[in-house]
């Protein structure tokens, strides 16, 4: 109940962001469209990160510009997201002791992107861009796969699909860099293309490593190829 009025708050402030300069002049309003690749970087020791993970971003991208080149870009984004980490356990399944986990994350996380942004003046109907700023997340579903394994015995389990909210922080905070180009079309419609990386800087996990001790702490980061449309 009380991640759904978080929630139900956190979409309420963006609407009444949006709504308070959707008449200003200098915005603009666009969808944007971003597979991306995630991984997850640990701080914890005896933690390693194993590998990639693909993922998509989508939503809505606003933008004020207070002057010709110089501007705010914010909106509202869904991204999914995740990585693979290996670290100590202690379980039993079915009788059979295991203390190596390999969990893959699969996190799907409501993003307020707040970014500067700096762009070129029109060349040929191109301009160039950068921006750099923070994003403010909640993570509104958190799921994985594990896969257990034993150092006697080379005993295997695996369970997928698990609902893993309990092992994971409500919110992300994380710094935005990215930079690309725009196109116009024609009628004031124009086509963007960049890369973003998004890189987290607030634990995701929450507790304590049953094994170790040590409080669980990783970061997740991605990097995403930005494709939208602005009006």
């Amino acid at each position: 109940m009380k991640n759904t009025i978080c929630t139900f708050t956190f979409i309420l402030l963006n609407i009444l962001l949006i709504s308070s300069v959707s008449n200003a002049q200098g915005f603009r309003l666009g969808l944007k469209a971003s597979p991306s690749l995630a991984w997850m970087n640990p701080k914890t020791d005896e933690f390693t990160s194993e590998g990639n993970s693909t993922g998509f971003t989508y939503g809505l991208i606003t933008e004020y510009f207070f002057t010709e080149q110089y501007g705010f870009s914010s909106g509202l984004e869904v991204s999914y997201l995740g990585g693979k980490l290996n670290y100590p356990v202690d379980e039993v399944i079915d009788d059979v002791s295991f203390d190596e986990l390999e969990r893959v994350y699969r996190l799907q996380v409501m993003e307020l992107p707040l970014a500067l942004k700096m762009k070129s003046r029109d060349i040929l109907g191109i301009s160039y861009f950068g921006k750099f700023g923070l994003g403010m997340g909640i993570v509104l579903s958190a799921k994985a796969d594990d896969y257990f394994s034993a150092s006697q015995g080379n005993s295997k389990e695996t369970q997928a699909d698990k609902k893993i909210m309990g092992d994971i922080s409500f919110g992300r905070i994380s710094l935005i860099l990215g930079g690309g180009a725009e196109y116009e079309i024609g009628g004031g419609v124009s086509i963007i293309g960049g890369i973003n990386f998004n890189n987290g800087f607030t634990n995701i996990l929450l507790n304590n490593n049953e094994v170790t001790g040590k409080r669980n702490n990783a970061r997740t980061n991605y990097l995403e190829l930005s494709l939208g449309v602005m009006f």
